[in-house]
């Protein structure tokens, strides 16, 4: 208890102390307008030289700044080479309006060229190494509908691709499937699929013309956002209606018999309201392709048997590594279907409030994705959302409420039919944060509470059983998080944060952040940072109880328990021929911890290159295992996992299976009469059982499940192992000319392996190359605008469940076009891998291939 209160003392401090500091006095409020020629001009750069404070000027020209120090300061304005200078005299209390005619001429600068300094404006002053993507570079690959690949050229950014749809977004090395280390937000609502903590980037591959911009945040982030933020965060911000008003269409088509449709509608209502409209549909093939060698009858060597099999080498017997686990025949072939759809109203008042109110649904059917027990695809899967939010230049608070119903399949190849794994998920949440700028706007206060309730069922609607967890499934979680930032001096900017968590699954948790931002010049800094976070199990971790397979025990049950060398057959209280073979959870699981510091420059030079260098070094401890070789999970004997009563040993260290699940024993005829020797019938059914399917090299065993019904279990998930990461990001960006624009990222990572066990070094990889590197060239003129971009990845050892083996080097070439015809229509043309290079960037993953699109946009 006391380890827990110090914790909580720390952070009340810094809430107490931040509130002692917030004041107002002596400040003002400046509004501008730039205009060229009477035309007002965006994407200008405009500082405020005594602070620093930063921002940059809307389509509509227009820039704020609050709590300006009263008295005279020096605007900076800046866009390419161009720059100017404006003295402006705050007065206490006042707003004071400046509008600033610039001289040079604006129409050089393209809708989708970003200048460096404004790209450098949002990074140069931040206390964590992040990438923002402004809204005219998203446009750009807005037609492909793939959020991760927006990324893809990014420095430290890990995109591995297993099918369309399926990514696996990471950064910082161990990756995995169904990937949760950087957590996902869109408007501050988090998207990631309840059950599983991934993101389904089916369910925001519509709509992206409407991001207004995508930012990546490299590195722990939980003592702003929690749990599972261990290794970054992509936030997602979409465009306001009162930005967008009007009506947009996308038409696009291409490879993979893609079909899609993108629509956007904005309108203002009168009386300070607006109004959106979201819709689209998108069918596509995919890269998946059945991986059932024997065709759709399962009979070998007929007409429908797979002629061009994906990989030669499919496993034969349980435990096999290198090799593709047999599967049934996709029940939805080259068929991806995602329609989606949105309303929002926005309210502005006349104080700088805004309210808003959106909904929306998006209904995806077809893609396929990799888990840690094979491929699963999403026959159906609705995931409605609401959103209110109230915010104003001091207070935000959030409301956010979305559901996923969905109906999944496992592929894996198994003796039970019926593999459906049915899923009803909700989430609700409530969120408040306020701010205060103080000390002459040397200092920001933020202060901030949550509160989200979460809801897991797994029932199958005609039978009414569970086919994921156990039971239905009830949790809650509340937070408060503070941070504090102080500009000591021009030079010196200071950070403190942190966020106390609590929740039904798991301890309350600290997590403290500290960053010192050394700004060299008002382009150029050095930042120093130390964070701790941590990654809670998901419910399929802790819960999981589904069926894998069927164990024949019709057989055995008549050989031992009807033996002629018994006087009499004997009832060992068994009927079934087959009982099932279940993947069952762990919930004494720890939390994944992490403590890591790291140190980044970013400079931009001559107004031209922006240059972003990061080095991080982290600790990490009681990683949680994937269910590895065929639903195994540490691969050795089970010697030590029964105790002298023959029930589970309850130390997780020692054996890695639930202790909930006691192992069988039957009738207690069986457990007296003897087979042979010492041997009784109880026994031998359980060496008999335990033996044939893998019982000294994968842990299974035969074991009552928790309503007393006999089964087979696996082991399960457990914590394993200390890993210390190290690694470089690099990212460069030359503005060579107003047009055209270079773009390079590098990214080094090493590891090492804190654990003696072998067993455990070589399950514990990180999915991550060591080196990888990228190159890009975009050009905007004029009406055109076209950008090639190239991506390596050295080979590394991929292993993630009952998917492991090698991923060799590979390369990828991306190609974007587009050539505005008037202001009504534009083309566009996006390739990905445009040499079709055929690669894997996972095991078990999809052959990737070329993916041509063409498209053609309709704004009025």
């Amino acid at each position: 208890m006391a380890f827990i209160s110090w914790r909580w003392l720390t952070l009340v401090a810094l809430l107490f102390l931040g509130t002692l500091a917030v004041a107002n006095n002596g400040t003002g409020r400046i509004e501008g307008k730039v205009t060229h020629q009477g035309k007002p001009v965006g994407g200008v750069v405009v500082i405020v030289h005594e602070t620093g404070t930063t921002d940059v000027t809307t389509r509509t020209g227009e820039f704020a700044f609050d709590l300006v120090p009263a008295g005279s300061v020096t605007l900076i304005l800046s866009q390419g080479d161009n720059t100017k200078t404006v003295a402006v005299v705050v007065t206490e209390g006042g707003t004071q309006q400046v509008e600033v005619e610039i001289d040079w001429d604006p129409g050089l600068l393209e809708e989708v060229r970003v200048t460096a300094a404004a790209r450098a404006a949002k990074i140069v002053d931040a206390p964590s190494a992040v990438t923002s993507i402004p809204a005219a570079e998203i446009k750009t690959q807005a037609s492909h509908g793939q959020v991760p690949k927006i990324l893809e050229f990014t420095p430290g950014a890990e995109v591995t691709q297993s099918g369309l749809y399926d990514f696996n977004f990471n950064t910082r090395g161990f990756n995995s499937s169904l990937n949760r280390r950087v957590s996902t937000y869109i408007d501050g609502r988090d998207v990631g699929v309840v059950l599983l903590g991934a993101q389904e980037w089916a369910a925001i591959s519509g709509g992206l013309d409407d991001l207004a911009s995508l930012d990546f945040i490299r590195g722990p982030s939980a003592a702003l956002y929690g749990a599972n933020a261990s290794s970054g965060v992509v936030n997602i911000t979409t465009k306001a209606p009162r930005d967008t008003l009007g009506s947009f269409m996308r038409l696009t088509a291409g490879e993979l018999r893609t079909r899609s449709v993108d629509f956007r509608r904005a309108d203002n209502l009168g009386g300070g309201w607006y109004s959106k409209i979201l819709a689209g549909t998108k069918n596509t093939g995919d890269f998946s392709i059945s991986r059932n060698p024997d065709g759709p009858d399962g009979i070998a060597r007929t007409a429908d048997d797979l002629a061009a099999p994906e990989y030669s080498e499919f496993c034969m017997l349980i435990g096999e590594t290198d090799c593709l686990p047999r599967e049934k025949t996709l029940f939805r072939e080259q068929d991806n279907d995602v329609q989606y759809g949105a309303l929002r109203l926005d309210k502005y008042f006349g104080d700088d409030s805004v309210m808003t109110f959106e909904g929306g649904i998006v209904d995806i059917e077809g893609p396929a994705f990799q888990t840690g027990i094979g491929r699963v695809q999403g026959l159906n899967a609705k995931r409605p959302f609401y959103r209110f939010n109230y915010s104003n230049p001091r207070w935000n608070v959030l409301a956010h409420y979305s559901a996923r119903e969905g109906d999944q399949v496992n592929l894996t190849k198994a003796l039970i039919v019926n593999f459906d794994l049915d899923t009803d998920t909700k989430r609700y949440g409530v969120e408040l944060q306020g701010n205060w700028n103080f000390g002459g706007d040397r200092g920001r206060f933020v202060i901030g509470a949550a509160h989200t309730e979460e809801r897991v069922d797994t029932a199958n609607k005609e039978t009414g059983l569970q086919t994921v967890v156990l039971e239905p499934i009830s949790t809650d979680r509340q937070a408060v998080f503070s941070q504090l930032d102080w500009r000591w001096n021009k030079h010196i900017k200071l950070v403190f944060a942190g966020r106390v968590d609590e929740n039904t699954l798991h301890a309350t948790q600290f997590s403290p952040k500290a960053a010192l931002v050394y700004s060299i010049t008002p382009k150029n800094s050095l930042r120093f940072t130390y964070n701790q976070a941590f990654q809670v199990a998901n419910y399929s971790e802790f819960f999981l109880h589904t069926r894998i397979s069927a164990f024949p025990i019709g057989g055995f049950v008549r050989v031992i328990c009807g033996s002629p060398a018994l006087p009499a057959p004997v009832d060992c209280g068994i009927s079934e021929n087959f009982v099932p073979i279940l993947a069952v959870g762990n919930d004494d699981l720890r939390l994944e911890k992490t403590k890591a510091w790291e140190v980044g420059y970013t400079g931009l030079l001559a107004n031209k290159v922006l240059i972003t260098v990061d080095y991080y070094n982290s600790d990490n401890q009681d990683f949680i295992t994937d269910l590895v070789p065929q639903v195994g999970t540490i691969p050795g004997i089970v010697e030590g996992c029964l105790n002298s009563r023959l029930q589970p040993e309850t130390d997780p260290l020692k054996c890695p299976v639930n202790p909930d699940y006691l192992t069988w024993v039957g009738p207690e005829v069986a457990e007296t009469t003897t087979l042979f020797g010492n041997v009784t019938v109880a026994q031998a059914l359980r060496n008999a059982v335990d033996n044939s399917v893998g019982g000294t090299t994968l842990g299974f065993r035969l074991a009552q499940d928790l309503n007393g019904d006999t089964v087979v279990i696996a082991r399960t998930y457990t914590n394993v192992g200390q890993v210390d990461t190290q690694g470089v990001d690099f990212g460069l960006q030359y503005f060579i000319t107003p047009a055209l624009n270079l773009q390079v990222s590098y990214s080094w990572f090493d590891f090492e392996i804190i654990d003696s066990d072998e067993e455990v070094r070589d399950i514990l990889l990180p999915n991550s190359p060591e080196h990888k590197a990228s190159l890009a060239l975009s050009y905007s003129k004029n009406r055109w605008s076209a950008g090639l971009g190239g991506r390596w990845v050295e080979n590394f050892r991929w292993s993630a469940g009952v998917f492991q083996g090698h991923v060799d080097d590979y390369y990828t070439v991306d190609l974007s076009a587009g050539y505005k015809i008037s202001d009504l229509v534009r083309v566009g043309l996006n390739v990905a891998n445009v040499t079709d290079n055929v690669h894997r960037q996972t095991f078990g993953g999809d052959l990737l291939r070329r993916r041509a699109l063409a498209n053609v946009t309709f704004t009025w």
